[in-house]
């Protein structure tokens, strides 16, 4: 087994067929989760198909063990599912504020359609104030909505510290919008 991730940096195809047979399930779970209920499960195939892909071409990148090829199969997995969920997300949310546009004429749904895509964006940009676990924790818990368990299962910690977490990340993000107030 040791010898497959070597055998998949040459780019050896015994060794992707392997590799695709030992961690298809473990992958194609991943990509299921953060996908297939809101983007469907077109959308979850095909990022695991750009994940095989992925490891495929950045296998000479990895450096580890067997044990250490799997945390990065599935940390790539991960942050692919959630890029593909974001970019679906924002493209649904185009066409269907282009399809308002278009059927409905008043300005005022227009206008409040605006605002609040001004404060979502404005409440992306004071995550990217906060540290990136804390960022994390709340991309997954507000934008992907998933639910405490799920959390703390993928950042393999408490649930406790999940909700601790978010609190103290919550009164963060107050502080942060204070301060931009007093600002302005």
């Amino acid at each position: 087994m040791e010898d497959f991730i070597g055998r998949l940096k040459r780019q050896d195809e015994e060794a992707l067929n392997f590799m695709i047979d030992t961690y298809m399930p473990f992958l194609k779970g991943i990509c299921q989760h953060i996908l297939a209920k809101s983007c469907g499960q077109q959308a979850a195939e095909e990022c695991l198909n750009d994940v095989f892909l992925t490891i495929w071409q950045k296998a000479c990148q990895f450096e580890g063990d067997v044990a250490d090829f799997r945390k990065w199969a599935g940390m790539l997995a991960k942050y692919k599912a959630i890029d593909r969920y974001r970019r679906l997300t924002k493209q649904q949310n185009r066409e269907t504020m282009s399809d308002e546009i278009r059927n409905d004429g008043h300005n005022h749904d227009t206008e409040d359609e605006v605002l609040q895509n001004e404060s979502r964006e404005e409440m992306l940009v004071r995550l990217h104030e906060l540290p990136e676990a804390d960022r994390e924790l709340f991309l997954m818990k507000y934008y992907l909505d998933l639910s405490n368990r799920d959390i703390a299962d993928a950042l393999c910690v408490t649930i406790s510290a999940v909700e601790n977490r978010l609190y103290r990340g919550k009164r963060k993000l107050v502080h942060l919008f204070e301060r931009k107030e007093r600002f302005i």
